[in-house]
């Protein structure tokens, strides 16, 4: 993960350890678990606490604000990565902080989500043509996840507040353009990456909310096996899977002796980043072709097989950005502390940290053992929900 090659056990003991459990699981799952008990989906305990409309508008209008800064940060303060606010709020908060939270405490995105006030406002009255919906799914949202994931790994100034900005800008832009064709509602739903990878992620999490306000206690999983079947559900899970697993593969010295004189080319990464996704891709679609040929006279087909497990896949997929990730939001993150009193990087100090420092306090064996508590638990999830489902 990350092209770490300080792992406190030999690789070989790893995988051969990983591979051992997810046999072990499968066999318990067999033998215990007879009965599916997800696939109603879940049964939500009121919990004392409410978050009202006005609250939630309010952090809209937070998450508006903060897109604002980001922006003005980006064009107009200074152009280094760790003094400007911008880089850190885009690929350590919005990427990382959001979603990771919203798989313990339900979706946060869904409050703070900024494109989502900003098409309320200015299209109020909008048609929702819910057809749309069921024409394209969220493909439009896979394509731009994709796009992002892009400027993360591939292009070479993804660092520059600037680019950032400009990147915020057109983002906005074509989320408008999604809302003003669709309708507010549904152009988020079928255009806007991070609602559709923010609400598969908050399905892991035992905490929901009703239309009243109010949270509710669901078990942990529980909401993943109803999510709706979208069309492009599929590619959008394999693009949360790929695109990590690409971010890792991109880090080893195996990968650059194979590209040779290419490495570090766009073209070069991009169609690397493209392949790699779609060999996870092609390996998912053969293990439903295979299951498919198992079950031995359905009249079910790779395809619907394939988008009927694809949410089995988002533990998986939240495991791997989590190992990945997490000592960026540990320690990069901290950045914000600082630049939160220094946003354009002109000197200020608004809140009196400017001068804070990053502080590295865990060591990398400890770094391992998270990675590998994470993926296997990730893994076992999966399991347990392709289980239930296969029931």
């Amino acid at each position: 993960i990350g092209g770490r090659a300080d792992l406190p056990v030999p690789l070989g003991y790893f995988l051969i350890g990983a591979g051992i459990v997810l046999i072990l699981s499968f066999l318990a799952l067999a033998a215990l678990w007879k009965q599916p008990r997800y696939q109603d989906g879940p049964m939500p305990r009121p919990i004392r606490v409410r978050v009202g409309q006005g609250f939630s508008t309010a952090l809209s209008g937070l998450g508006l604000a903060i897109l604002i800064l980001v922006v003005f940060s980006g064009l107009f303060g200074v152009q280094n990565g760790t003094r400007n606010l911008a880089p850190v709020m885009i690929w350590v908060v919005f990427w990382l902080v959001l979603p990771f939270g919203g798989a313990l405490i339900g979706n946060l995105y869904s409050h703070l989500n900024p494109w989502r006030l900003l098409s309320r406002s200015l299209l109020a009255g909008g048609e929702e043509r819910s057809d749309l919906m069921t024409r394209w799914g969220v493909l439009p949202a896979g394509l731009a996840l994709f796009a992002f994931t892009w400027l993360e790994l591939v292009w070479p100034d993804s660092s520059s507040p600037r680019a950032l900005a400009v990147a915020a800008l057109i983002y906005t832009f074509y989320v408008l353009a999604m809302a003003a064709w669709a309708g507010p509602a549904t152009g988020l739903q079928v255009g806007d990456a991070f609602t559709t990878y923010n609400r598969l992620i908050s399905g892991i999490a035992p905490l929901g909310r009703r239309d009243d306000g109010r949270l509710v206690w669901r078990g942990w999983l529980r909401a993943l096996p109803v999510l709706p079947r979208w069309r492009g559900l599929t590619l959008f899970v394999i693009l949360m899977i790929g695109t990590v697993s690409y971010d890792g593969l991109s880090g080893t010295s195996w990968w650059r002796e194979l590209l040779g004189g290419a490495a570090g080319e766009i073209w070069a990464e991009t169609l690397g980043m493209a392949l790699v996704t779609m060999l996870i891709g092609g390996a998912y679609w053969g293990a439903s072709w295979v299951a498919v040929a198992l079950a031995g006279g359905s009249d079910q087909r790779a395809g619907t097989v394939a988008s009927s497990f694809a949410h089995t896949l988002v533990p998986i997929a939240l495991a791997y950005a989590f190992a990945h990730y997490f000592t960026l939001v540990l320690f990069e993150g901290q950045l914000v502390i600082a630049t939160i009193s220094d946003p354009l990087g002109q000197g200020w100090d608004l809140f009196g940290t400017a001068g804070r420092d990053i502080r590295y306090w865990l060591s990398p064996e400890a770094v391992w053992y998270v990675q590998l508590i994470a993926i296997l638990a990730g893994h076992i999830a999966g399991v347990v929900l392709a289980h239930d489902r296969a029931l």
